[in-house]
């Protein structure tokens, strides 16, 4: 019968702590790793104050009592043009931020009746539940890529939300507006930070 030296006892007991520390070491790891639950976002409320807006340093302020319902721009962006249209509407009773997105998806289908649906997918606006559409049309013989962000947004001091959605088109061919699409998705995720 092997009886083991105190020296054999002794090394296997420093290589099992060591191979204890090692597996606390990849558990600690691989729970690190694990993905957190992101927070839910709080939504931002829109807020009944004078409207205005600063065009190359000069800044454009309404008198209190106006507000934007649309705005349709054109923006430049390294060279390229860039429409941009954010919309604002009152809601009625029950309706519902599909509904409301279906309806502003019609509107761009009369508007480009041979549009072709990239994707759609759900998203945050301002902190709240929002739905996006990214699309295809021609402007006559020239393709555009299109990005359509919808969402029900409340208002400080309503009980009733409104409906705000804001849209994108870019030339999908021009090297310069690559990245439009990731700094379109920055800008509105900024909306909530202010």
């Amino acid at each position: 019968m092997y009886k083991p030296s105190i020296y054999d006892r002794i090394s296997a007991r420093r290589e099992a702590l060591e191979e204890e520390a090692r597996l606390a070491k990849l558990a600690e790891a691989a729970k690190a790793a694990e993905p957190q639950p992101e927070a839910e976002p709080v939504p931002v409320a829109l807020q009944e104050v004078a409207s205005g807006f600063t065009f190359g340093g000069f800044n454009l302020q309404f008198p209190g009592g106006f507000r934007f319902r649309d705005i349709q721009t054109t923006l430049e962006h390294e060279g390229e043009a860039v429409s941009l249209n954010i919309r604002r509407r009152d809601v009625r009773a029950g309706q519902t931020l599909e509904q409301l997105f279906e309806s502003a998806i019609q509107a761009l289908r009369e508007l480009n009746p041979q549009m072709r649906v990239i994707r759609q997918r759900d998203c945050h606006v301002a902190g709240s539940p929002a739905k996006a559409l990214d699309f295809h049309f021609k402007a006559g013989h020239e393709p555009r890529h299109g990005r359509l962000v919808g969402a029900l947004v409340p208002v400080d001091g309503s009980d009733m939300p409104q409906w705000l959605d804001i849209a994108c088109v870019i030339d999908p061919t021009s090297s310069g507006m690559s990245h439009w699409l990731a700094e379109f998705d920055r800008m509105l995720d900024g909306l909530a930070l202010r």
